[in-house]
């Protein structure tokens, strides 16, 4: 079967990612000074601090140069190669940064997935519970014909994607 034009295309775009991975960020030869000292002064850092501290994390602390690959948990990998393969191209402590970048994120796409999951679930539950339930006087039906509605809506909601906008961290192949 013949692929799709848009098929074709999101294959390329991902072999054109693959073949970026190994590659170092096309700035790192003009960073001077290291990010763990950059960090130091900027005060924007207290931002994700307090993310954190209200997910009930700690931040990461960035008191040196080591890169992504000293801070991995070691039951991460199955082998060395894949360890080493994971981290190609990211270095020191600004590669780590971006590192967490690519990783909160996955993380948070996954679950709002769960989340959203989990809510239509419950929600679908609350409709079959109102399409069975015994209702007598026409009060009772109007009731739930409207919660039925209001249910239905925030199903219409669940099934969108909500877009959220980074600035570009890793810049490969320039």
């Amino acid at each position: 079967m013949a692929l799709s034009a848009s098929d074709r295309k999101r294959k390329q775009l991902e072999r054109e990612r693959l073949a970026l991975l190994p590659l170092h960020d096309s700035t790192y030869p003009y960073l001077r000074t290291p990010f763990f000292e950059y960090l130091e002064n900027d005060p924007n850092w207290t931002g994700v601090e307090d993310a954190f501290q209200l997910m009930g994390c700690d931040a990461p602390v960035f008191e040196d140069d080591r890169g992504p690959e000293e801070f991995a948990h070691e039951d991460s990998f199955a082998s060395e190669e894949a360890r080493l393969e994971a981290f190609q191209g990211s270095e020191n402590s600004i590669g780590r940064a971006e590192v967490m970048i690519d990783h909160l994120y996955s993380a948070a796409v996954q679950l709002s997935e769960i989340v959203n999951n989990y809510k239509r679930k419950e929600l679908q539950q609350r409709l079959e519970e109102l399409e069975t339930a015994e209702m007598v006087t026409p009060e009772e039906r109007k009731a739930a014909f409207e919660q039925a509605a209001h249910i239905t809506r925030i199903l219409e909601q669940l099934e969108k994607n909500q877009r959220i906008t980074l600035a570009k961290h890793r810049v490969k192949g320039i």
